[in-house]
């Protein structure tokens, strides 16, 4: 599996690039001080070989001439003799052609044999060749007498103890770099992890939000933390209280609303039944004076029939409105016929006309209680939203396998805000006093049946809001909302 740095803890990003940057510095600092140290011991080396031939040079000059080689051969002894510390392990001399005049080893450098001159080799040179780490080192001479040359100096020098001298340096290096770089790197995790606390704390508690239990930040908890974290915990404890808060207020406008609901439903049954009660208590009248006829008793009986029939499917539609149903039943054409009875009566105060043209034919596998429900919310929104004189119609038609729903007023047109609320671009609950809780129930209904509303507003006036629900899926119980 890839491993991406950018999902990486802070805790565990910090330390890795404290202990990089420790590593880059270590290297650049170990690279200048081996420079530096590499430069030190060149010019020990080369001021101890330059002494060297300093004396070497004094004394042969005079022998080379004559190429006296034993005196050379002398001249080279002593000089090794006197410059023990220097650790030369070989000084040979030859004449202006290269021929060895005398060797410090014959037995490798024979008299005659010859030994390259140096490139650059003019009269009073001095090359010197030093590698850092290497074990020897080469200086040359070129002897000049006077203004000519007429010989050479070859010596070489053993520099291993430099070697191991710079080997032992690095070494010290590499492990003092590498215990202050996991020094720091623990230092910068145990650092970063007591600085991150705070934020594992708010995390956590975001993410208990999140699941919808919301709980402030302790206040001992607070008190340990620092000025910045402190006034984080609070602004976010503030921000609890507040949604605690907002939950309170929308159930308790929820339950205002309902209990509205309860009110105006109790209204319009007290008025359908009130309305033929008048009706029925004559007739009653009737038939106690004049019972012994046959015509009028028929007459009373009949409009008794007709008043009492009018109350059943009054309370009928209202049971089969509002009751919580222990089966998903499927809704059918009598569904959406039955909300006539229970919006004639807001309508008639209004003096609003209520037109359902219902397509439906027979059952469809979708629930009907939380259907009519919110079919009942738009009507009782649109009906108050219409103008006296003026229609709100309802359709209903099966398009494919969709079901269809449109309530159509001619009011003056939503809000821009309770479209939101319809739609779902706004996803808070209602707040407001008196209106939206009906319209985000309906919005809830729809999402739990997987559908989608429309909010039109016709050129000639008023709203359309259009619900298409897809009914290609088993009933499903859905919970009972009010």
């Amino acid at each position: 599996m890839r491993l991406d740095p950018r999902t990486w803890p802070i805790a565990a990003k910090v330390p890795l690039a404290v202990a990089v940057l420790m590593m880059l510095v270590g290297v650049v600092l170990s690279e200048r001080v081996l420079a530096r140290l590499n430069e030190t011991q060149e010019m020990h080396v080369r001021d101890l070989a330059q002494s060297y031939l300093d004396i070497l040079s004094t004394s042969i000059t005079q022998p080379i001439l004559r190429e006296d080689t034993w005196e050379v051969f002398e001249a080279i002894t002593r000089a090794q003799d006197l410059s023990k510390g220097l650790r030369i392990t070989e000084a040979i001399v030859t004449n202006a052609t290269g021929h060895v005049i005398a060797a410090s080893n014959p037995r490798q450098h024979p008299i005659g044999s010859i030994v390259a001159v140096p490139d650059g080799g003019s009269p009073g040179s001095q090359p010197f060749r030093f590698e850092a780490g290497a074990d020897i080192a080469n200086a040359t001479r070129v002897l000049a007498y006077p203004g000519r040359t007429v010989g050479v100096i070859h010596a070489a020098f053993d520099t291993s103890h430099l070697a191991v001298e710079r080997r032992e340096v690095l070494m010290t290096l590499i492990v003092t770099n590498g215990a202050v770089t996991l020094i720091l790197a623990a230092a910068g995790w145990l650092l970063v992890t007591r600085m991150m606390a705070p934020i594992r704390v708010l995390s956590k508690h975001l993410g208990a939000a999140q699941e919808g239990y919301a709980t402030p930040v302790p206040e001992p908890r607070i008190a340990r933390s620092g000025d910045e974290f402190r006034h984080l915990f609070g602004s976010y404890n503030a921000l609890v209280r507040s949604m605690h808060e907002r939950e309170d207020l929308a159930r308790k406008l929820f339950d205002e609303q309902r209990l509205g609901s309860l009110g105006r439903l109790a209204s319009a049954l007290a008025h359908e039944i009130n309305n033929p009660l008048g009706g029925l208590f004559n007739a009653m009248a009737t038939l106690k004076t004049h019972g012994h006829h046959a015509a009028v008793r028929n007459n009373a009986l009949g409009l008794l029939e007709r008043g009492l029939v009018g109350i059943r499917d009054v309370v009928r539609t209202t049971l089969a409105v509002h009751r919580q149903e222990t089966a998903g039943r499927s809704i059918s054409a009598k569904d959406i016929a039955d909300l006539r009875l229970l919006i004639v009566a807001e309508a008639r105060r209004k003096s609003v006309t209520v037109t359902i043209s219902n397509a439906m034919h027979g059952d469809l596998p979708l629930p009907s209680t939380p259907i009519r429900q919110a079919l009942l919310n738009l009507l009782l929104n649109a009906v108050a939203a219409a103008p006296p004189g003026s229609e709100v119609k309802l359709d209903a038609v099966r398009d494919g396998d969709v079901l269809v729903l449109a309530v159509a007023d001619r009011g003056g047109g939503i809000p821009e805000g309770t479209v939101g609320i319809l739609t779902g671009n706004d996803t808070s609950p209602p707040l407001r006093t008196g209106g939206g809780l009906g319209l985000w129930t309906t919005r809830r209904i729809v999402n739990e049946l997987h559908g989608r509303i429309e909010v039109s507003l016709p050129s000639q006036g008023g709203t359309v809001i259009r619900i298409a629900i897809p009914i290609e899926r088993p009933i499903e119980e859905l919970p009972h909302v009010a």
